[in-house]
């Protein structure tokens, strides 16, 4: 069953979905200076967004942090910060509701994680 699917059908009706880029982090090469050049691959998918409530700020410990947060819903996966597999954490360009220009969301944090689908907090300073 797709429940992400059926999901998505319903809140459709009021929040579109969205183009977007998901920027990868592929990890990092290291050049002949020895200092590391970030390695980014860049796919277009398509995105739900909806806000995050006050009571999620504060659940997700980022209340008192600058910037601006929104949920991203998508098909597949989508990563933050790996440390152990020395990548960053992924990242989107989209143009966010009410604005003309894209900008780029950092992954802060994977919310939710199932085989076909993946909740991501988005970061945008």
């Amino acid at each position: 069953m797709d429940v992400r699917g059926i999901a998505n059908g319903l809140t459709l009706v009021v929040n579109p979905n969205i183009k977007s880029v998901l920027i990868v982090n592929n990890g990092y090469t290291i050049d002949e200076a020895g200092e590391q050049i970030p390695d980014y691959s860049e796919h277009g998918i398509t995105v739900q967004l909806q806000s995050l409530s006050t009571r999620d700020l504060d659940h997700l410990g980022v209340i008192n942090q600058q910037g601006q947060f929104i949920y991203a819903y998508a098909k597949g996966q989508i990563s933050a910060l790996r440390r152990a597999k020395d990548k960053g954490s992924d990242m989107m360009r989209f143009a966010a509701y009410g604005e003309d220009e894209a900008s780029e969301w950092n992954v802060t944090q994977v919310i939710e994680s199932y085989p076909s689908w993946v909740k991501v907090l988005l970061w945008r300073q």
